[in-house]
Formats: C-alpha cells, structure tokens, sequence
C-alpha cells in the first residue's frame, strides 16, 4: 500500500515499488538550484548510502525518463538531512504523521455482528498459526543451511549440494547481483560484498623467467551461504533443465 505524502504544497509522486520523488521533494524544499538532486547524488556519501541499502536487494534509486527519480524512505530522509535541518525534521514529521493516519484508518470488524467477530476471530487464528509455521520453517532452513556450511566452500561449491541448483551458473548469477566480478585471471569479489557475503583466498603462481601471478578465490562467508540459501528457498537461483521441483540438499560437499 501506497503512502501519500505532501510537502507543503507538493504532492510527492510515488512509483509502482512505492519510491518516492527525488525531484518532487527538490521542488517542496524551494527548488534552489543549489540542492538539486543531481548536486547529491554526485556526493560520495550518497552514493556509499546508497550502496550499503542496496545490499537487502531492492533497488533504492531509479530514474524514469520524463518523470524524474523516484528513491527509498531512506534516501528521502537522507536528502532532506542536506538540504536543512528544518527540512530534514518537516520531512520525518510528515512520513511519521502520514504512516500513523493510514493505521489508524485500518477498517475494524463489526463487533456487534457475530458472524463478523467469529470471522475476525477464526482470521487472527489462522494468521497466529501461519506466522508460528513460517518461524519454525525459518528456523529449520537456518538449521539446515548451518549444518551443511564449511568455512572455505566457493560459491560452487556450496551450490553443489543444493538439489536442482546449477553450480556452473552461479558466478554469473552472484556477478549479476554485485558480489563478484571477472578479471582476465578469473573471478574476484566486488567491495560491497567483501568481508559481508563473500571474501578471497590468494595463491601466488611463478612460472620460470615471468613474474609471479597472484590468482584469486572468491570464499562464501556464512551471511553470503545463508543469503543463497534462502534464494534457493524461494527458487531464484540458475537451475538445472532436469530438476525435479524438490528442494533439498542432495548432499554434503567437502
């Protein structure tokens, strides 16, 4: 559900993934050519921000032709911390007022009517009962996953046991999502997963008469295991044509 906000007299558009305006916000703060957005996204605090937001996997900054840059909440309040202070608290204010109306504006049962008390009743049950099961199948597949990491398993490796899973596409996939990336001596781990989801091993190779090359290993971190596993869980991962739809571990890998 969308949350409408108003600055001012400036209605802040939202996108379909509820990112809010960069360039509206631009215009309720005063619209000073001095703080335009473009000014801020250029700023190397920005954009470390933005990567460390990024790491959950939901984009937090796209641009649409014609209609401007649409943000997270955090960018949001983190823009108007540049602009001013005033703005800054006027700006957390408003999301605060604006997210407390729309629950307190939550449709209630009837109490009056007993089918509709027996109905919000039974809906509670169900929804206690559903929560308990997600934990417990949680917690489990954390079990599970924990059980079957070791300390210095690649990305392959690891993937390997993973039931349907295709171990040779991973690094492809991993790339995609910005953990690893190619050099000419193979794969290497990008800055924003370092010491988070992945780090690397290092072997020095002198051949007669050239210089010493150091090749490296990407090695999963237990976050990084975790992080994959639950892509697998939810059947993001590469898989193999023959998979037969079971999700499971099909075996232990040294």
């Amino acid at each position: 559900m969308k949350t409408k906000i108003q600055l001012y007299d400036t209605q802040i558009r939202q996108d379909e993934q509820g990112r809010f305006c960069l360039n509206d916000l631009h215009q309720a703060s005063g619209g000073e050519s001095r703080h335009r957005p473009a000014y801020w996204l250029s700023n190397q605090q920005t954009q470390e921000l933005i990567g460390e937001i990024s790491k959950d996997g939901f984009p937090s900054i796209l641009t649409k032709q014609g209609l401007g840059t649409f943000v997270s909440k955090e960018l949001v309040y983190a823009y108007a911390m540049w602009i001013s202070p005033k703005f800054h608290l006027y700006v957390i204010r408003t999301f605060d007022r604006a997210v407390t109306n729309q629950n307190s504006t939550a449709l209630l049962p009837d109490f009056s009517d007993p089918v509709a008390a027996a109905r919000a009743w039974a809906d509670a049950k169900e929804g206690e009962q559903r929560a308990l099961l997600d934990s417990k199948q949680k917690s489990e597949q954390i079990e599970s996953m924990q059980s079957y990491f070791r300390h210095g398993m690649s990305a392959p490796q690891f993937v390997k046991g993973l039931n349907g899973a295709n171990s040779s596409q991973i690094n492809d996939f991993l790339a995609r999502k910005g953990w690893v990336y190619k050099d000419k001596y193979g794969w290497r781990v990008t800055s924003r997963a370092r010491d988070v989801y992945l780090t690397e091993e290092n072997t020095q190779v002198a051949e007669h008469g050239q210089e010493v090359r150091i090749f490296y290993k990407p090695v999963l971190l237990q976050k990084g295991a975790a992080k994959i596993y639950d892509w697998y869980m939810k059947n993001q991962l590469p898989m193999k044509a023959n998979w037969n739809g079971n999700f499971k571990q099909d075996k232990t890998v040294a």
